[in-house]
């Protein structure tokens, strides 16, 4: 089955996720900040009517947070109730996004890859700018592409907001 994987840059790191959780790619990042939150919980925006809580992804994987958020992108994740009809025609697999409309914030967009799910590997023992649990795999182009279990990152940030 083929898959397309939507890749986009955090510092030198290529990651990537299932296109079929994009929303949409939005540049503007004026962000209310929440008081008290976590790190990684680097505000809220309104999206056309909507709050969208927004993920600074560098702090969830273990990196320096997001600097310059102004020359960030968000990458706007779609909602479980959104994602629904996917699943039940087998088009991507089961995954829990939740009823919030999440954003991540990303350096930049690559490119749309098109990948044959055998071409998606385990992830190799050495790599350690991702934790083990939030990856789904890697895809060896011409360059290492980190796919993301979004399920993963969610259920990380959701668990440390709880906690904080």
């Amino acid at each position: 089955m083929s898959r397309q994987i939507a890749s986009f840059k955090l510092g030198d790191t290529t990651l990537g996720v299932d296109i079929l959780l994009m929303k949409e790619v939005y540049r503007s990042t004026v962000l209310t900040p929440i008081p008290d939150a976590p790190e990684h919980l680097r505000g809220l925006m309104n999206l056309r009517g909507r709050v969208v809580t927004i993920i600074d992804l560098n702090v969830c994987l273990n990196r320096p947070a997001s600097r310059n958020i102004d020359d960030s992108c968000l990458l706007i994740l779609k909602t479980g109730e959104e994602i629904i009809s996917y699943q039940n025609q087998g088009c991507l697999m089961k995954t829990s996004m939740g009823e919030d409309i999440v954003g991540l914030l990303i350096d930049r967009m690559d490119d749309v890859l098109e990948v044959e799910e055998e071409q998606i590997l385990p992830p190799p023992p050495n790599l350690d700018t991702v934790e083990e649990e939030m990856i789904e795999g890697v895809i060896k182009r011409e360059k290492l592409v980190i796919l993301l279990n979004i399920t993963s990152v969610l259920e990380r940030v959701m668990s440390s907001a709880v906690e904080a």
